[in-house]
């Protein structure tokens, strides 16, 4: 099995993945676009990749060329370190179907700074970085950006960690846009009312089509209205 470069986020989970369930693997460490190509051929059985999905890599693949995931199996000690989670045919339409979805893990990330304040020239320099980043999120949660951006929590605690200064006065100042939904989850919420809203009045559930119609046209005047 090909588990990416030695030292990549890849290596180290598959490592400690396989170890946890007790199955021996030999590892290769070839970058995954050339396993990929000995997966084809035969000359490997497996690759690991932690990635977010969909990963660039298995889009344009079919599951006529023989290419499947395998289901990840997760007991209590898998899931004390990872979050159980799935693969479906809206990640990747050619190789899973539409009812059977593969049970796999998610690897959390943390974006992580040292302690700067001795360094004043690079402590400003971060405390820049967090206020650009975390005033421009929300443009990374449009259509256009990677859909995994929506997954991310800029005011979530780690155990055992604290939160740089800058991160935290930010997060004082602006938590009502922290605690806003992402345009995914607002979507959710809008297609709900408007089922409920039309069974209250006896109406028949209007198509998704229609919906989406009217979520764009919602986004378009909340843009317009002053902040």
């Amino acid at each position: 099995m090909n588990v990416d470069l030695p030292g990549s986020g890849t290596a180290i989970t598959a490592t400690r993945v396989f170890e946890t369930l007790k199955i021996p693997v030999a590892m290769t460490n070839d970058p995954q676009e050339v396993a990929l190509d000995k997966l084809r051929r035969g000359q490997i059985a497996a690759i690991a990749f932690v990635a977010g999905k969909p990963a660039p890599l298995f889009v344009s693949l079919k599951r006529e060329q023989g290419i499947h995931f395998l289901a990840v199996p997760v007991n209590a000690e898998i899931a004390s370190s990872y979050i159980p989670t799935r693969l479906s045919r809206e990640d990747y339409p050619e190789l899973v179907p539409e009812d059977t979805p593969v049970e796999t893990i998610a690897v959390g990330n943390v974006l992580a700074v040292t302690e700067l304040r001795q360094v004043p020239e690079r402590f400003r320099n971060v405390a820049n970085f967090v206020d650009i980043f975390f005033t421009g999120f929300q443009s990374l949660l449009t259509p256009g950006h990677h859909p995994k951006w929506n997954e991310v929590n800029l005011a979530a605690e780690v155990e055992g960690w604290r939160r740089y200064a800058p991160a935290e006065q930010w997060l004082q100042r602006n938590m009502q846009i922290v605690k806003a939904p992402s345009p995914e989850v607002l979507q959710t919420m809008f297609s709900r009312f408007l089922d409920e809203r039309r069974q209250a009045i006896g109406q028949g559930i209007m198509s998704q089509q229609d919906k989406d119609a009217l979520f764009q046209q919602f986004q378009s005047w909340q843009r317009e209205q002053p902040r």
